[in-house]
């Protein structure tokens, strides 16, 4: 039977994968104030089925353990696949924002990860986008040197020229007043957002400028460019204050500490490292490895204010905890890989966990959920996809191919397969029942017994076991035999110390 040509195909129902952080949100709200104790934490038990009691990320703010999102969950990807350069999730955490490198803007679900909108925003590439700290506007630049101003759904309401060339970041001031752009004609300008007039140019760069960040409690800017510079800038005065001279090659991005006191800024570099410089001394305490190409984009982690992730050019995720030891972390990496060297350096650090096949080629952004528990990346293989962490003692998420590859993943899943398969395909010998009464009539060994503990079940007694059970002694109760148990006698009564050879019975009259 043909089909008909305008029938349309019926496809087959798929469940949707789904990450609901509603269900463990409303529990640890409700358990939250059921506790006797505030400072009690709960911790969920080593098994998958606990994974209605893994809490928010916020139950667990002295465990990053706990936040490390490691697990693929889902890759997004438009039906005309263009580079993600920007991924930035609303501020309530109900979708996620991509910006192309076609000016398209979409919006994805931050529940079911599906397709919700798309809207063609700018005429060049999307090089960068923010939300201000209210959630009410977005600002983004393009190639062209544009910023627009967006509302919540997308709507544009005003259009400015800020630079002549490509505009690589922009970020808001603490209050939403102001906001600054860097672009590749080598300066940062700061801006007001309401009369959209420029205030201050900040020019010292010998090259152009890719990152810029506003600290989130300060008048301070920190920007990165490809001189191999970190410049920190007074926004009144636009003098600056200090530079940096750590790492050896272009500046991909800047980002303050968001939490904890602030104190921290993170740059990642085409030079494979990532550093840490501290504000109150104005030198970096870490150096982070573990790249083997050029890092292009870091982020700190919502609720953990020393756990953050950096994408490389390659493709791989790892994340740090900056209160791991690092003598600790260069062991543990060296025990991976043997190919790397120990150093006696306290500022050298290692990735606490590592994603080394997370996306095909290079990743451009990458963000987390404002409640932690979720990990966005946009990379140059056209594709955006979301993280999680594991389940409590899921070993499986470490055994796909985004951590072992291709090859490698396939290989051990076929292993534990045909395990699975041979342990259900096993049968136990089957005996008849003829057997079985044949075993019946079979006389029982002799098994040498304990005085006073009997014999032990399904044996028969020896001689001499069985001569010795008819009288069996304990010490304490002389003369007791199962026999005369259920008639006691004033001879064969228990003798109690302390009451000398006076008669015991039991069963005194004077105690009715």
């Amino acid at each position: 039977m043909e089909r008909a040509e305008n029938a349309r195909i019926i496809q087959k129902p798929m469940t949707r994968r789904t990450v609901d952080y509603g269900s463990n949100l409303s529990q640890y709200v409700l358990n939250r104030h059921l506790r006797s104790n505030m400072y009690h934490v709960h911790v969920p038990r080593p098994n998958p089925n606990h994974i209605l009691n893994q809490y928010p990320p916020c139950e667990y703010k002295y465990n990053y353990a706990n936040s490390l999102c490691t697990k693929y969950i889902h890759t997004s990807a438009n039906k005309a696949r263009h580079v993600i350069n920007v991924v930035r999730w609303t501020p309530d955490g109900r979708r996620l924002l991509t910006g192309s490198s076609t000016g398209e803007f979409t919006l994805w679900n931050g529940l079911t990860f599906n397709f919700e909108l798309i809207n063609q925003s700018h005429d060049y590439a999307v090089r960068c986008a923010e939300w201000s700290s209210d959630g009410r506007w977005l600002i983004s630049g393009d190639g062209g040197g544009i910023i627009k101003y967006f509302e919540p759904n997308l709507n544009n309401v005003k259009i400015l020229q800020a630079h002549e060339m490509e505009i690589r970041d922009v970020a808001f001031s603490p209050n939403d007043s102001k906001f600054v752009t860097a672009s590749d004609d080598g300066s940062l300008k700061i801006w007001n957002f309401q009369m959209s007039t420029e205030e201050q140019k900040l020019t010292g760069h010998g090259w152009d400028v890719k990152t810029v960040d506003w600290h989130p409690s300060k008048g301070l800017l920190a920007s990165g460019s490809k001189d191999n510079l970190v410049k920190f800038w007074d926004p009144r005065t636009a003098s600056c204050l200090a530079t940096l001279h750590g790492h050896k090659n272009t500046i991909m991005q800047a980002s303050f500490q968001n939490g904890f006191g602030n104190n921290y800024l993170a740059t990642v570099s085409r030079d494979s490292t990532c550093r840490i410089f501290d504000l109150r001394v104005m030198k970096d305490i870490r150096v982070l490895r573990g790249h083997e190409k050029d890092i292009n984009c870091v982020t700190w982690h919502p609720i953990h204010g020393n756990l953050l992730t950096t994408g490389g050019s390659d493709g791989s995720v790892n994340h740090y905890s900056l209160d791991e030891p690092p003598v600790y972390s260069q062991q543990k990496y060296h025990e991976k890989h043997p190919q790397t060297t120990l150093s006696s350096s306290s500022h050298l650090l290692y990735p606490t966990a590592e994603i080394p096949y997370a996306h095909e080629l290079g990743i451009w952004s990458m963000q987390y959920h404002p409640l932690g528990h979720l990990l966005c990346t946009g990379s140059n293989d056209k594709t955006t996809r979301f993280w999680s962490r594991s389940r409590p003692d899921d070993e499986e998420s470490f055994l796909d191919r985004h951590h072992l590859g291709e090859e490698q993943s396939e290989a051990v899943i076929g292993q534990r397969r045909a395990v699975a398969e041979e342990e259900d395909a096993y049968e136990p010998d089957e005996i008849s029942p003829m057997e079985n009464l044949s075993n019946v009539n079979k006389p029982y060994p002799s098994m040498p017994t304990l005085p006073g503990l009997g014999n032990a079940p399904g044996f028969a007694p020896s001689a001499a076991a069985a001569a010795s059970s008819a009288n069996p002694q304990i010490p304490g109760m002389t003369h007791a035999s199962t026999q005369n148990y259920g008639n006691p006698s004033p001879s064969t009564g228990p003798f109690i110390p302390g009451l000398g050879s006076r008669h015991q019975d039991p069963y005194s009259q004077s105690y009715r």
